[in-house]
């Protein structure tokens, strides 16, 4: 699908798929988006403003050349973009190309951030409106959006931690769980960091002017708290998950110390029924009225012994 944004007296208008890309009346195109275009309209847009989107592979390489590049005429770059779906998190790769004042957008798929961002321009009625300012306005719609990813992160470890402390809990739920949201805030780290990228190569940019440069600088800000944020949580996340193995280890502990209690007890009882169940010839108590009995408490004597020896160690 193809989304043509154009200016028509100081107001916003769209047209979904167009059939040419001459605004109407006196408007001028400021934004074309192009989400999970087929490869006749990608095609198309391509040809008619003389660009080329990086391939899908390109997109998706970490190389600085498939990021950022810039010359005279055309800013090209790249940026991953998480989004929150089925209870989980998917990194999305989103090409931008800014040239002859117009911003060229291709997506794969539907995204929270580019709605917003369109709801957004709706308000800014009789303003001259700039192709890189939506290109900024896309970016800290996006931040926001990744700051809120963040705080649902550190709701969820809330909820694991008052478990692990009150419960003492050592299911293996748990243990996936944080395994999880590690996984989901390196993959969130990943993406600001890919985007700090972008918004520093803006920055150093001659082309880019002053104002705008004003805006990259509180992104940048903003990015900057978000690492600390995400730092700040995978540490945490580490820690609870060194508290869980903590609490397995105490367990087997637990177990290995009622075995080897078991074990020692039971010792004495099985020498002294393995020195009666010799075969000697001469042995007094075999013909003793009372040997059995006597055999036993025994036994049971030297149990107790154990026993009460472990209590006043406070090993039981």
């Amino acid at each position: 699908m193809i989304r043509s944004f154009y200016l028509e007296k100081g107001e916003l208008h769209w047209e979904k798929n167009p059939e040419n890309f001459q605004a109407e009346g006196n408007g001028r195109i400021i934004w074309i988006d192009l989400q999970s275009p087929s490869d006749h309209e990608q095609r198309r847009v391509e040809e008619e403003f003389g660009i080329e989107f990086f391939t899908q592979q390109e997109a998706a390489e970490i190389e600085s050349s498939s990021r950022y590049f810039e010359d005279d005429s055309v800013f090209e770059a790249n940026a991953a973009f998480v989004m929150h779906q089925d209870g989980g998190y998917m990194t999305r790769q989103v090409s931008f190309i800014l040239k002859d004042e117009i911003l060229f957008t291709l997506r794969r798929t539907e995204m929270k951030s580019f709605g917003e961002t369109v709801r957004k321009m709706k308000t800014f009625k009789g303003t001259t409106i700039k192709a890189i300012q939506i290109w900024l306005l896309l970016l800290e719609t996006q931040i926001d959006n990744d700051a809120d990813f963040i705080e649902l992160l550190t709701r969820n470890t809330n909820v694991i931690s008052k478990r692990l402390v009150k419960q003492k809990s050592i299911e293996e739920e748990v243990l996936i769980r944080i395994t999880e949201l590690q996984e989901n805030t390196i993959q969130i780290r990943e993406s600001i960091v890919d985007k700090q990228r972008l918004v520093s190569s803006l920055l150093r940019s001659f082309s880019v002017e002053e104002p705008e440069k004003e805006r990259l600088r509180i992104v940048i800000k903003d990015i900057n708290s978000l690492l600390q944020h995400t730092q700040f949580s995978f540490e945490r996340l580490e820690y609870l998950q060194n508290t869980f193995l903590g609490l397995v280890n105490i367990e087997q502990n637990q177990v290995i110390k009622i075995f080897t209690v078991v074990t020692v007890v039971f010792m004495p009882p099985t020498l002294i029924a393995s020195i009666y169940g010799m075969n000697f010839k001469f042995m007094p108590e075999l013909e003793w009225l009372f040997g059995y009995p006597f055999a036993l408490v025994v036994m049971l004597l030297s149990s107790m012994g154990f026993l009460w020896y472990f209590k006043r160690k406070k090993w039981l």
